[in-house]
């Protein structure tokens, strides 16, 4: 069994002296906050016990904020995810006492998202959230910057110009990642890409860029006509057997939005294994269906990451007085096949 981080493993891996931590987990005696920050990455990355303890003393004097978050539907295993990991950051932030308000659209409708924002705006003191890019949605978080409460988007962009920032992927690159997949391993046929709403913007991004990669290599692919899910597996499910049906030569589908379990139902239903199917979910369920052969790609975004940096720049906007310009971090996609899922 490995044994317990003791105080003084902790000390010589922070490079601080043995008092020094002790006075941190008493209490008694004055250490700087940025020695506690440190103390506490290092105690979290070799598991020392008394992590929580250290925590408390950064946060005992550290502001109470509420972080709101605007996911989609509860109903996806990917949102859910998502939610966990954003509360877990907000939680374990050190230099505000974060609490966490979580709220899920039941649907793509810009009027009720911008009706979300707004309701979460007079619980909130940031928002994030993973919305459909419609002047509706511009209006509320141009009227929540004029309220003094920032908007960062997640995922999937907005073109309002008074968001605060945005953290997911370059989509640019995904799509045409999907489409190297697709010109790689399968020669010929047709293909089709599926969103979930024609609203988000990043999977506007990557049926574009996946239908001009394939172009650029003259591909020998007949590009259908791109299909909508409404984020919808029952949905997406109809789609795929409509395709199958008008189509039989179908070679490829790229899932740029939610459906990709109804997608594969269809397909296993007609022992169709010979269409390449490649989404961008990660989830348990998207998982086992890449390990059986039923996905063959998927180009995640990485939900975690993703989280840890939003929360990250929700606490640089709510504790720095300084103006803020509006920033994009870029989280990379990962490429996962059955090999490494």
């Amino acid at each position: 069994m490995p044994r317990h981080k003791t105080i003084d493993d902790l000390a010589r891996e922070a490079q601080v002296s043995v008092s020094t931590i002790d006075r941190i987990l008493s209490g008694r005696g004055q250490v700087k906050p940025t020695t506690i920050e440190h103390v506490l990455a290092v105690a979290e990355k070799i598991g020392f016990y008394a992590v929580e303890s250290i925590r408390s003393r950064l946060v005992l004097d550290a502001p109470e904020r509420r972080f709101g978050f605007l996911l989609n539907s509860g109903s996806r295993q990917l949102y859910r995810d998502l939610a966990e990991e954003l509360s877990g950051s907000a939680r374990k932030a050190v230099t505000v006492r974060g609490q966490a308000v979580v709220r899920h659209l039941s649907d793509t409708d810009p009027e009720n998202a911008a009706r979300a924002l707004l309701e979460l705006g007079e619980q909130c003191d940031i928002i994030a959230c993973v919305c459909v890019d419609h002047p509706a949605v511009s209006t509320a978080v141009g009227e929540l910057a004029r309220r003094g409460i920032p908007v960062i988007t997640m995922i999937s962009d907005i073109s309002s110009p008074a968001r605060a920032g945005f953290v997911g992927s370059n989509d640019w690159q995904l799509g045409r990642t999907a489409g190297w997949f697709s010109h790689r391993f399968i020669k010929g046929g047709k293909a089709a890409v599926l969103v979930g709403s024609e609203r988000y913007t990043c999977q506007q991004v990557h049926d574009a860029s996946f239908r001009g990669f394939l172009r650029s290599q003259q591909a020998d692919f007949i590009l259908l006509e791109t299909r909508v899910t409404h984020e919808d597996d029952v949905k997406a499910e109809a789609i795929t057997r409509s395709l199958l049906d008008e189509h039989p030569d179908l070679g490829a589908l790229f899932v740029a939005g939610g459906g990709i379990d109804g997608v594969c139902k269809e397909l296993l239903r007609r022992g169709r294994k010979d269409v390449m199917v490649i989404g961008c979910e990660m989830t348990g369920s998207t998982r086992t269906r890449l390990s059986s052969g039923e996905i063959d790609v998927i180009l995640a975004h990485p939900v975690d990451e993703i989280a840890r940096q939003t929360v990250q720049a929700m606490i640089k906007l709510m504790t720095t007085p300084a103006a803020h310009q509006p920033f994009q971090t870029i989280v990379p996609f990962v490429v996962m096949v059955s090999e490494n899922c």
